[in-house]
């Protein structure tokens, strides 16, 4: 089977998790696709049920290439070439001269120090009254030369013999190093894994001599959260949005060079459409009936089985009791376990046969007769199918449109009646509550709900295989329980079934390393946002949108929030001048920006420059579509305002009961220095009476003219608010006056004093 590398093209990231879209090339050389290929290095935790194989073109027009038949096994990076055998009697004859070489250093060493050691004799001392005797010199000199010619001869022997000993060490240990890495070789760790997609190609019309194929699969571990730079030129009537995403991500598999698609959809949430009543007017009509997901059974179904369980009964009953040591060895499925080696056959297979007759002698008579007619059965109809047409798939293809296909593929035909169906794994196991049956076919109803993982936190992989039609398989016709019941897809057993081609050791669970990166994945869900960061879950509406990247982005796979440049906006803007004198007597910007992005503006946090130099940091509000939003800018020193105020007090009407009118009179004065006119808002508010008080409020002249102001943008009401709305021209300046009474009961006195204005 050829193996064909791919590249990441495109990868649209969703509230959580991401959908990757993978390209690569068939080069065809013999004008003919392979029937099968195999594309690797695919990240553990992406969810086998949405794995999607398309055919996107090809060099011939008339050429007929659809992929079918798509699978997901486990895949390792390729070993190098396997090392030489070793021989463990060389090794033993290094050590064995190792130990020669050394002894007779040893040897050596010892006869050094004996050589050394022999003493030379003194002169004699001579006798009393006599002279000295003649000294042996020569004797002497003799004695001395053999020791020390010993000596250095012994001494050029042992350095030879330490230089064989080094070359032997040297042997030794690059022979040890060579039975340790045949020895690891065939191990394979849990980090070495990774997933591959195995397809199905089937050609047809003219000859092919290249393709071009895209692998789609959906990860779980994914998230972003909108971010903004917001640059207004100096007179703030440009604006520059520039779109960032905050983006983490632990899918296992880096984003390099990917062209990106932000979108606030949630495509794996198990959602239905509505199904909206027709209304008429006149005679009533029978409610329509419901609408079911698979055809009733037809009337006596159970009745197509009568002949295979008959046939099955009666020759359960003809079967003698076979002896366990003389049971036919048929072609039964390999168990694929743990712990075991692929590619060589154990040493002791003898003993586990040994142990299995010994295992099996203990079945019953009944159990017994029941296995040999299932065997028996099964291989009547295997060989029964073998001789008839197979209408399985051909059916189905000829209604199937060619992108049907493509995008979910068809699940294959039945496993052959000899490979019984193997019960699935624990991690995906159908539940056992309540179920709903259409059609003969049961699918457990809590496998709806079981496609959120552990928290509710997204979908899982387990939820997906329990209803994705492409992982489900009807059971064998002998398994009368299960008959006519959908069965997931037991991925376990494929899994092994990939691994045991590379020929090398498991000693792990491999459905343990896949849910550990799977839970790994999803644990980005529950990482915290960088300050001031608003998820994309909470800011999406009711509505999805999806934002596309202007170039080529890298995104790592390390489950940390990385901010990436998605694009740049240009849009107009307009500035306006609020003042408020009556509490602060500075002028502050604020910038009215519409929105130029073609969808929504989510609320996320935004870095404000005024002509290249930073202002502020804030958080912007959620925009619609061409919708304007007012952006802050400081305090606007060019621009004065002072306010100034008189008041008096007079007395009216000449009755008993006289009122007190309280004059109050407020001028404002404006100056701009800047070199452009400006448009400002000035903002005032007149007192007002509490209910039911005898005060009126009343206004006086007012120049020029301002209007209500209710500050229902704020969104806090405001009563009394007024305000001016005037156009300054550069170095110019402006006046604005107003006046307003209060009038009460001359005998009555406002709290806090009669004067409003300080």
């Amino acid at each position: 089977m050829p193996v064909v590398e791919s590249r990441i093209d495109t990868v649209t990231l969703y509230q959580q998790g991401a959908r990757v879209t993978r390209l690569l090339s068939l080069e065809c050389p013999d004008g003919k696709p392979p029937t099968e290929l195999e594309i690797p290095r695919l990240p553990l935790a992406l969810f086998d049920p949405t794995v999607r194989v398309r055919v996107l073109s090809t060099d011939n027009p008339r050429a007929d290439l659809s992929a079918t038949h798509v699978r997901v096994g486990l895949w390792i990076p390729p070993r190098e070439a396997p090392l030489e055998t070793v021989d463990q009697a060389a090794l033993r004859a290094l050590r064995q001269q190792v130990r020669t070489v050394e002894s007779q250093l040893k040897q050596l060493e010892w006869e050094m120090s004996v050589l050394g050691g022999i003493p030379v004799p003194e002169r004699p001392e001579p006798e009393e009254g006599k002279p000295p005797p003649p000294s042996p010199l020569g004797a002497r000199m003799a004695l001395e030369q053999f020791s020390h010619e010993g000596v250095q001869s012994r001494l050029v022997e042992a350095r030879k013999l330490r230089e064989q000993l080094r070359k032997l060490y040297e042997d030794v240990a690059l022979l040890v190093q060579k039975i340790s890495q045949a020895s690891t070789a065939r191990e394979v760790t849990a980090g070495e894994l990774s997933k591959s997609v195995h397809v199905q190609l089937r050609h047809g019309g003219g000859a092919l001599a290249r393709a071009q194929l895209s692998v789609e699969y959906f990860v779980p571990g994914a998230r972003w959260a909108p971010s903004y730079q917001c640059r207004l030129s100096r007179d703030c009537q440009q604006v520059e949005l520039v779109m960032r995403a905050l983006i983490c991500q632990h899918s296992g598999e880096d984003w390099r060079g990917v062209k990106l698609v932000l979108s606030t959809a949630s495509p794996m949430t198990w959602t239905e459409l509505p199904e909206l009543p027709s209304i008429r007017i006149g005679r009533a009509q029978p409610p329509a009936p419901g609408r079911a997901g698979f055809r009733p059974p037809p009337q006596g179904a159970a009745a197509l089985f009568s002949d295979f369980d008959r046939d099955r009964s009666m020759l359960l009953q003809r079967l003698p009791v076979p002896s366990p040591y003389a049971l036919p060895e048929l072609s039964a499925p390999v168990e694929l376990e743990e712990g075991i080696s692929f590619g060589e056959a154990p040493r002791d297979s003898e003993p586990r046969k040994r142990k299995a007759s010994r295992r099996d002698r203990s079945l019953d008579d009944g159990s017994m007769r029941k296995e040999m007619a299932d065997r028996v059965m099964e291989t009547a109809v295997e060989l029964e199918s073998k001789s008839q047409p197979v209408y399985a798939e051909e059916p189905m293809e000829a209604y199937a449109e060619e992108e049907s296909y493509d995008e979910a593929p068809m699940p294959p035909p039945p496993p052959a009646p000899m490979m019984r169906s193997p019960a699935p794994a624990a991690s995906i196991a159908v539940s056992a509550g309540p179920s709903r049956e259409k059609g003969g076919m049961a699918v457990g109803r809590s496998a709806a709900r079981g496609l959120a993982g552990p928290g509710g936190g997204g979908p899982s992989q387990a939820g997906l295989e329990r209803v994705v039609f492409t992982h489900l398989r009807l059971s064998a016709p002998s398994e009368s329980a299960q008959r006519n019941r959908l069965q997931p897809v037991d991925a376990r057993r494929f899994y092994m079934e990939t691994l045991a081609r590379f020929s090398v050791t498991v000693s792990f669970d491999v459905m343990t390393v896949v849910a550990e990166a799977e839970n790994r994945a999803r644990a980005v869900a529950n990482a915290p946002l960088p300050g001031g960061a608003v998820d994309a879950r909470s800011v999406g509406g009711y509505f999805d949108f999806s934002y596309a990247a202007d170039a080529s982005v890298d995104v790592p796979s390390d489950g940390t929030f990385h901010s990436v440049a998605m694009g740049t906006r240009g849009g107009e803007a307009s500035v306006v001048y609020v003042a408020v004198p009556r509490e602060d007597s500075h002028v502050y910007r604020q910038a009215q920006v519409k929105n130029p992005l073609p969808a929504p503006m989510l609320a996320g946090p935004a870095e404000v420059y005024v002509g290249g130099e930073y202002v502020l940091s804030t958080t912007l509000p959620t925009v619609a579509p061409k919708g304007d939003f007012k952006l802050g800018l400081g305090v606007e020193q060019a621009i004065r305002c002072a306010r100034n105020t008189r008041y008096r007090e007079e007395r009216s009407g000449t009755k008993v009961v006289a009122m007190s009118e309280l004059w109050h009179d407020i001028t404002i004065d404006l100056v701009n220095n800047l070199d452009r006119e400006i448009i400002c808002e000035v903002r005032e508010r007149l007192p007002q009476p509490a209910q039911e008080a005898e005060v009126v409020v009343e206004e006086g002249a007012i120049t020029p003219a301002w209007e209500p102001y209710t500050q229902e943008e704020r969104g806090s009401p405001l009563e009394g608010g007024r305000r001016w709305r005037l156009t300054v021209p550069a170095h110019g300046a402006s006046k604005l006056s107003a006046q307003y009474v209060v009038k009460l009961y001359a005998n009555n006195e406002l709290n806090g004093g009669n004067r409003r204005e300080a």
